[in-house]
């Protein structure tokens, strides 16, 4: 079983400015020194402040990564990065379909497997987001998006490279509005996603896939977040721009 704890702090279109980044960023290495060898934290960083951040944090042990990327390598594609330009400025990871990038930019499932495709393809890890949103969960459908999501965007994805997927459990209703999914409902998805990796790929794979929770995570829920079985991991959003917070959160991270 996979007893790795990741912390990925997702800044998403935050710090405004170079200045603060520096500071965010040392004062998370700082936080980071003394972390135990099976705690890893990842910091996924707007696309302006990458190569910034790769520079502070070489040579210590801390993870960097993309917030999304585009389906294709390279081309007529303005605005468009692609996963060999984030690789070469020192990401290891990549999000694919996060929930915002699923709402406000439409990213299908289809999208966002091409997507998945090409982060595998250049040899990183792709953290790829789930969850249902307000409606579905209130109709009782949440495991039934989870499992379309995972189908439809791991499509033609082979057991050796599932080792490079790391899945983020994040029901939409609870991100960023203060609503917290409770520790049963967590467990009850998280057991139901590992199952779905064990049905169809197999038990090593389910047995060893890391399964991080989002939203809304903070000092206070984390400790007992991570207790839940099969979570090896959080993905933190607002919380993760608060030195204080972020300093908390490794810190009670520790189990």
């Amino acid at each position: 079983m996979n007893n790795e704890i990741l912390i990925s702090c997702n800044w998403k279109m935050n710090p405004s400015t170079l200045e603060e980044v520096i500071e965010l960023t040392q004062n998370i290495i700082q936080y980071s020194k003394h972390i135990s060898k099976n705690t890893k934290v990842l910091l996924i960083v707007p696309f302006p402040f990458i190569y910034c951040v790769s520079t502070l944090v070489k040579n210590t042990n801390i993870l960097l990564g993309g917030q999304d990327c585009h389906s294709e390598l390279l081309g007529p594609y303005t605005s468009g990065v692609s996963v060999s330009m984030l690789k070469s400025l020192g990401c290891s990871h990549v999000l694919a379909g996060h929930s915002e990038r699923r709402q406000l930019w439409n990213d299908t499932n289809k999208i966002i497997n091409k997507k998945v495709r090409k982060i595998l393809d250049d040899g990183l890890h792709c953290i790829l987001c789930i969850g249902e949103n307000k409606t579905e969960y209130e109709n009782g459908q949440n495991k039934e998006i989870c499992a379309k999501q995972l189908s439809e965007c791991l499509s033609q994805c082979s057991e050796n490279e599932l080792k490079q997927i790391i899945i983020a459990y994040e029901p939409i209703w609870a991100i960023g509005t203060g609503l917290n999914a409770t520790i049963e409902i967590i467990e009850d998805v998280h057991n139901y996603i590992r199952n779905w990796f064990k049905v169809h790929y197999s038990e090593t794979i389910s047995d060893n896939i890391c399964i991080q929770y989002g939203g809304s995570v903070n000092p206070i829920n984390v400790s007992n977040i991570l207790k839940i079985e099969n979570v090896n991991g959080v993905l933190v959003g607002s919380a993760s721009l608060d030195s204080e917070k972020i300093s908390k959160i490794i810190n009670n991270s520790i189990l």
